[in-house]
């Protein structure tokens, strides 16, 4: 039974984001821990921008009433999340955690198999970077696989295994299998864009060797170009895959693209994810 863990914010989610998580985690037959988070660390940095002209204020009332008005909110939502997951035909569990969202789900990603996210999740007091400083930061620093989510995700008729012969590309796909082995009847599309005028994919033999003992409908597919055009081009209509990437935000050799080539396809489409390093 594998170990399924999703980061909510506890004061900002949606019906539509836990049936996101619920369906993935269904996809796993695994359980889903669900970590509602909540930021207190910028909440001073919150007050100060919220308030700029100070005066005619007490500071420390408008800080009561804000903490006061986000514990109602958080209290409305762990009752929502209950009323939308008790009667799951998966275990759902519900974990509340204060201090820095960040660093909550990094530890929790070490003993977890799977992590979710939404692409568009952030807890920042004020204006915010696209993807969110909190997506990026998650990504590069998770101790397990990371799927990032639509906020409303659509059922999953296609997998797209991006592929470059790196050690990180495959061992995003197996990471990929193992995880979802109930997907193997899916039409499977291994991606390569020819680099450097080698227009044969790296080690195909092999490669072809693996697909075939995990999956029943596999096309190989490759492509000219650089890899976050052809990428950005090819997934920016679709709604109904999963595509898998390497290594996000660490060195150069285990990075599928550059760090600014894929948050511009994060930013961009709006499919599911699945990234990771090893």
């Amino acid at each position: 039974m594998k170990k399924i863990i999703a980061a909510i914010d506890a004061t900002h989610f949606s019906e539509e984001e836990l049936k996101s998580f619920r369906y993935i985690a269904g996809k796993t037959k695994g359980d889903l821990k669900a970590i509602f988070l909540e930021n207190v660390i910028g909440q001073d940095i919150y007050l100060a921008n919220a308030y700029p002209e100070g005066g005619g204020f007490s500071y420390e009332e408008i800080y009561d009433g804000i903490l006061e008005e986000r514990e109602k909110q958080r209290k409305e939502n762990v009752e929502r999340f209950h009323r939308n997951c008790d009667n799951s035909e998966i275990k759902i569990t519900l974990h509340e955690a204060t201090g820095s969202p960040v660093a909550e789900v990094i530890e929790e990603s070490r003993f977890a198999d799977l992590l979710l996210i939404t692409n568009n999740t952030s807890f920042a007091a004020l204006r915010d970077t696209n993807p969110p400083k909190f997506v990026k930061d998650v990504l590069a620093e998770a101790q397990c696989p990371v799927l990032v989510l639509p906020e409303m995700i659509t059922p999953v008729k296609e997998l797209l295994f991006a592929y470059n012969g790196s050690f990180s590309s495959m061992y995003a796909i197996k990471q990929f299998t193992q995880l979802f082995p109930e997907l193997r009847h899916l039409p499977v599309k291994v991606i390569y864009v020819a680099e450097k005028g080698v227009e044969t994919m790296p080690q195909e033999k092999r490669l072809k060797e693996y697909m075939e003992h995990h999956y029943d409908h596999v096309k190989y597919t490759v492509l000219a170009g650089t890899p976050a055009t052809v990428f950005l081009t090819l997934l920016m209509r679709r709604q109904d895959c999963i595509v898998t990437f390497g290594a996000y935000g660490r060195s150069g050799l285990s990075r599928f693209f550059r760090h600014s080539d894929a948050e511009s396809i994060l930013r961009t489409i709006n499919i599911p994810l699945f990234i990771t390093h090893p």
